[in-house]
């Protein structure tokens, strides 16, 4: 099982875009991500429940249209996952939740998953700043409750 580390980035760009990247076998994939969700907050999210135990999280990527889902599932250490691929707005209810396309899927530790989050959160907070986010993202602020939590959360696994 490859680190989880290896297989995505997820990079803030300018004015309200971000990219998120995947890599399945076989074949890199990269999505535009708007400014119209949250998604940074949403991988903090993910991250900080799976590191508190969560069975199920997941992170949502909005386009412009559509959306990409990162779904996490799992009792124990391992995580299976699967990048799900929406036409149009599923968490907006615009589509069905059931109707995707599964572009990836496998297994990852939970605790990669959870430090793999952290590092790129971290990289954003120390290299960009909140009032620099802020200004890129437009509608919504760096999460750095759910940062700083799932900080102190990695000091505890």
């Amino acid at each position: 099982m490859a680190a989880f580390e290896e297989r995505w980035s997820y990079e803030v760009g300018e004015a309200g875009w971000a990219t998120l990247k995947f890599s399945a076998p076989g074949e890199a994939l990269e999505y535009p991500v708007s400014y119209l969700h949250d998604s940074l907050g949403d991988l903090a999210a993910m991250a900080l429940a799976l590191a508190n135990g969560a069975h199920h999280a997941r992170a949502v990527f909005m386009d412009e249209p559509g959306e990409v889902h990162l779904c996490m599932q799992g009792e124990g250490e391992t995580l299976s996952y699967e990048l799900r691929e929406y036409a149009d707005w599923a968490s907006w209810g615009i589509t069905a939740m059931d109707d995707y396309e599964v572009l990836a899927h496998g297994q990852a530790l939970r605790d990669e998953v959870v430090r793999s989050v952290y590092r790129m959160l971290d990289g954003i907070h120390c290299c960009m700043g909140v009032e620099e986010y802020r200004k890129r993202w437009m509608e919504h602020e760096f999460p750095l409750r759910d940062y700083q939590r799932l900080g102190r959360a990695i000091r505890h696994m």
